[in-house]
């Protein structure tokens, strides 16, 4: 018998090692360190794939605008009744977004990425046969909605997150900069389509690049995260039987061990402050971004340089989301939070008070603050949902926190049009704005206390 003592684990030995054979320490080590190497090399498979996925996602949602003006001539309808053609499939996003997060989890990403990819294949075609405006409501509004949303960042955060536990924050953000790589790909292919074959073409071209790029690959190579807690310990080499006790010192779980089940994530107070956290922080996005161009050129900039000043910004995002990521692995969620959402509400109360319509230092200075906070609430909320649940739920949570943000995309725009009509101006926007930003922050800070004392009472209940 050989033992060793301290804190290393005794080893019961029914047969000595021929010295020429290896260690079990060393085997057990490379044994594990190969199984470790394993688990991260697929898990950049599926960050591939998330990427993917919101480059896809970020070329629907910012083509829309390309295609709001083409419908808008086609049909001969107002602008308000051809937007609300979006605004419906924003709306359907944000109520069938929990839904699609309990159906992410019970039948994993490789079923329900495939789906939603084929549901914007029958939207997209489907609506370039409409006849009138009121059929896109349905087949575009319903239908491809469902779609956009089954791919958006909730389930990019529920599938990846998973995968890298100690750098989920760098992963997130390097897959969210799909959402610029998509806007850069896809509005400029939408309106060379839309000017060269017409809107009709231009959807049934779109539809199906979609639908390949998401059913095709997600459904042939998408794969749920291993639990590291249920692996088995690697075997030992064949020969002598070894048989090892654990250690008396109890094994410290990682945290997202410590997440109430799935059944009890809809009843946890944790899940709903970051579904507010969300909202806030959506709703003081949406009430300017719709409005931008018309803000700039209010503030006597022309509409060219503030489309020239929004492109601007998604290149400096391309880059910044990875950096922002990073951040808050070192340096925590809600302090990058606070930061990062303070500067997104400054930048624009920046240009409203130094634009004069002929200086550009002040869009320059907007251009760095927004493009280095732009999306940054979506991605360190889904990260701090995966900090705080286990994977086994996180679809069922990031489903709900969706339905935040699809309802801010819903409501936002709404809001800032009509103070604007009362108003004349965006001053009051503005300032609303930075008020559900403010408060955003608080419920970020409000999540991570409520969720370390959850956290802290079920660990003492397993003691």
């Amino acid at each position: 018998m050989v033992a060793i003592v301290g804190r290393a684990p005794v080893v019961e030995m029914t047969a000595l090692y021929d010295s020429r054979r290896e260690g079990l320490p060393a085997v057990y080590n490379r044994r594990m360190l190969a199984s470790a190497r394993a688990r991260l090399h697929y898990g950049w498979v599926v960050f591939v794939l998330s990427l993917g996925n919101l480059t896809v996602e970020g070329g629907t949602k910012n083509s829309e605008s390309i295609y709001f003006h083409a419908l808008k001539d086609a049909f001969g309808r107002s602008a308000t009744y051809t937007s609300a053609v979006f605004s419906t499939a924003g709306l359907i996003g944000a109520l069938s977004a929990p839904l699609l997060g309990i159906l992410l989890d019970r039948w994993g990403a490789r079923i329900l990425l495939p789906l939603a990819g084929l549901l914007i294949l029958f939207g997209w075609v489907a609506s370039s046969y409409a006849t009138d405006l009121w059929q896109m409501f349905i087949l575009y509004g319903i239908f491809a909605g469902i779609g956009h949303t089954g791919i958006s960042s909730f389930s990019m955060t529920a599938t990846l997150a998973p995968w890298f536990p100690q750098t989920r924050g760098r992963m997130l953000g390097l897959a969210d900069s799909g959402n610029p790589i998509g806007a850069a790909i896809f509005a400029p292919l939408a309106g060379y389509l839309t000017g060269e074959v017409g809107w009709r073409w231009a959807y049934r071209i779109f539809g199906i690049v979609f639908a390949v790029l998401i059913a095709l690959p997600n459904g042939l190579l998408q794969r749920r995260a291993p639990d590291s807690h249920s692996q088995s310990v690697p075997e030992a080499p064949a020969g002598p039987v070894v048989e090892i006790t654990p250690p008396e010192t109890p094994v410290q779980r990682p945290s997202r061990r410590s997440a109430p089940a799935l059944s009890n994530s809809v009843r946890d107070l944790t899940m709903w402050l970051l579904v507010l956290t969300r909202i806030t922080g959506s709703v003081g996005i949406q009430l300017i971004r719709v409005h931008l161009v018309s803000f700039f050129v209010l503030a006597g900039y022309s509409a060219q340089s503030a489309a020239n000043t929004i492109g601007a910004v998604g290149l400096v995002s391309l880059f910044a989301r990875p950096l922002v990521g990073m951040a808050t692995d070192r340096w925590g969620r809600e302090s990058v939070y606070t930061v990062g959402m303070s500067i997104a509400a400054g930048s624009l109360l920046f240009v409203l008070y130094f634009g004069d319509g002929t200086s550009f230092w002040p869009l320059a200075i907007y251009v760095l603050f927004a493009g280095v906070t732009d999306g940054i609430s979506g991605l360190i909320v889904g990260a701090k949902a995966a900090d705080l649940f286990p994977a086994e739920s996180l679809g069922t949570v990031m489903g709900f926190v969706e339905m935040g943000r699809g309802s801010a995309i819903f409501l936002g725009p709404i809001i800032g049009g009509i103070m604007f009509d009362l108003q004349g101006n965006y001053v009051q926007a503005f300032i609303l704005s930075a008020a559900f930003t403010f408060a955003s922050v608080c419920a970020m800070w409000a999540t991570d206390f409520v969720g370390r004392r959850r956290n802290d009472r079920f660990r003492q209940s397993l003691l």
